[in-house]
């Protein structure tokens, strides 16, 4: 039994260390060596050899150029072997599902896209895996699926937007693709992809704690506290969007089936007065903005948001507020209402709020729930 436990244990710790390598290889960007890979371990130069060997044997790794030389012999450069493997990252929403294969250096080789006739349609999730299967040969490593609602495992517990309740994704993916499927709230996976696309000079002390509030068809909101993402007890940390906010016979009936969700009052197409299940991707969302009806909408929108949000924010001790989703395409407008409303309500022994809007480029829509599946499969992370 001990022989057996020492076994694991030193299985654990291979397993560790190639994670370990991998991930130097990735930030290395194409300049990583065994030596300097040693050097920030402290491992041997044997085991990095090891570890490199078994790497480059599973085509994740690939030698390159010969590093400059620093007075001895030059050293072999190491990258990670993008062309070899790839994601498949999708993105669920009630007026389009899209897809994209996406490189182990977070880019996107080929994109596809189906409108559903029906919001929640499973066929059209699967017609787009197969447009991606299709369009590569790499091994597939894992498939991330962004959804609007909880996920928990391979299960979309439910989702309001699509009319989901316990759907198994993996299951209904089977026989499609072989990879494992890695489910992930959207709020969460954009919130991820904010990350990664974070610089120094853009993080305060404590910008690691923080609340993402994703806006677009629905509304949902990702916590961060010390740079992790909060599951909650059962994954649902962050479901605001249909927290009552306006009561009363003349409060918005959300499709939830109560009134006056936050989600009736501050998703994109309430503000812009639009139907559910618009497919947002095809408007040009800051001249619909722009319309008086649409701006009076955004500023009372903006009032009730901020007002939640101080209570969220207080609770949580985030101070910082991120907005993502489509919301960034209303323009400076809508944030402006945000910052002047929560500071017209100071909350006492609570931090003063800050917003902002998401870091992460338009044309970079599926690098949340790519990440997502990246380091469920391999353990690394493009932001190191």
């Amino acid at each position: 039994m001990a022989e057996e436990h020492g076994k694991a244990t030193q299985a654990a710790v291979r397993e560790r260390n190639l994670t370990t390598a991998l991930q130097l290889v990735l930030t290395g960007n194409g300049t990583a060596t065994r030596a300097g890979i040693a050097r920030r371990t402290g491992l041997t130069s044997a085991t990095v050899s090891s570890l490199l060997a078994g790497l480059i044997a599973d085509g994740l790794v690939t030698e390159g150029q010969l590093a400059e030389s620093t007075g001895g012999k030059r050293a072999t450069t190491l990258r990670v072997a993008a062309e070899n493997h790839v994601l498949l990252s999708l993105i669920v929403q009630p007026g389009l599902v899209r897809g994209a294969v996406v490189d182990l250096l977070g880019d996107e080789v080929v994109t596809a896209a189906q409108r559903p006739a029906t919001p929640g349609s499973l066929e059209d999730v699967r017609v787009v895996v197969r447009k991606l299967v299709a369009a590569t040969s790499a091994r597939i490593v894992a498939v991330g699926v962004q959804v609007p609602g909880i996920a928990d495992g391979p299960l979309i517990r439910e989702s309001v937007q699509l009319g989901w309740t316990d759907v198994d994704l993996g299951r209904e993916l089977s026989g499609i693709v072989a990879a494992p499927i890695h489910l992930i709230n959207d709020a969460d996976a954009e919130a991820i992809a904010d990350s990664t696309a974070a610089d120094d000079s853009a993080v305060d002390d404590f910008g690691a704690s923080q609340l993402f509030v994703s806006l677009s068809t629905g509304v949902g909101a990702a916590v961060i506290i010390d740079g992790e993402v909060v599951a909650g007890a059962s994954h649902r940390a962050g479901e605001i969007g249909h927290v009552p906010v306006l009561f009363g016979a003349e409060a918005p009936l959300c499709a939830c089936g109560n009134r006056g969700c936050l989600e009736e009052v501050v998703s994109v197409t309430s503000l812009l007065g639009l139907p559910h299940g618009t497919d947002l991707e095809a408007l040009d969302l800051a001249a619909l903005a722009a319309t008086p009806d649409s701006r009076r909408r955004i500023a009372d929108g903006a009032r009730v948001l901020a007002r939640a949000l101080l209570l969220v924010g207080a609770a949580l001790d985030v101070p910082n507020i991120v907005v993502g989703g489509a919301a960034p395409r209303l323009g400076p407008e809508f944030i402006g209402h945000l910052r002047a409303e929560a500071a017209r309500h100071p909350v006492k022994a609570a931090m003063p709020l800050s917003f902002r809007y998401a870091r992460v480029a338009q044309d970079q829509p599926y690098r949340g729930a790519a990440q997502y599946a990246l380091r469920s499969a391999l353990g690394i992370s493009w932001a190191g």
